[in-house]
């Protein structure tokens, strides 16, 4: 009987080491799995996000290059206005002095 006893608490002391290997394996397998599931979901969030600074890149140089084009019509439109108030200037300018020549030539 002493050795059915004995037999059996090896037995069980070899289970028990088993069990913990076996969970132990487990344990790693499964650490290396919600690892890869992990470096996974990284990889798509780097692509997700090149994606994203692609197409808001792109948006972006579309906007820029809107503007930029807006802003040259406005300079062609505010040169067009210089040449128009130069024009002007020029014209009353000769109107003036047209006056102070008739006035002088009137006056002597």
């Amino acid at each position: 009987m002493k050795e059915d006893t004995l037999s059996m608490l090896l037995q069980t002391e070899n289970d028990y080491h088993n069990t913990i290997k076996n969970a132990v394996s487990e344990a790693g397998t499964y650490v290396a799995d919600r690892r890869k599931e992990q470096a996974e979901y990284v990889d798509e969030l780097k692509r997700s996000l090149r994606v994203f600074e692609e197409t808001e890149s792109k948006k972006m140089n579309q906007a820029l290059a809107a503007e930029s084009d807006r802003m040259e019509e406005e300079a062609v439109k505010l040169k067009e206005k210089m040449k128009d108030c130069q024009a002007s200037m020029a014209e009353h300018i000769v109107l003036h002095l047209k006056e102070e020549v008739l006035s002088s030539y009137g006056n002597s």
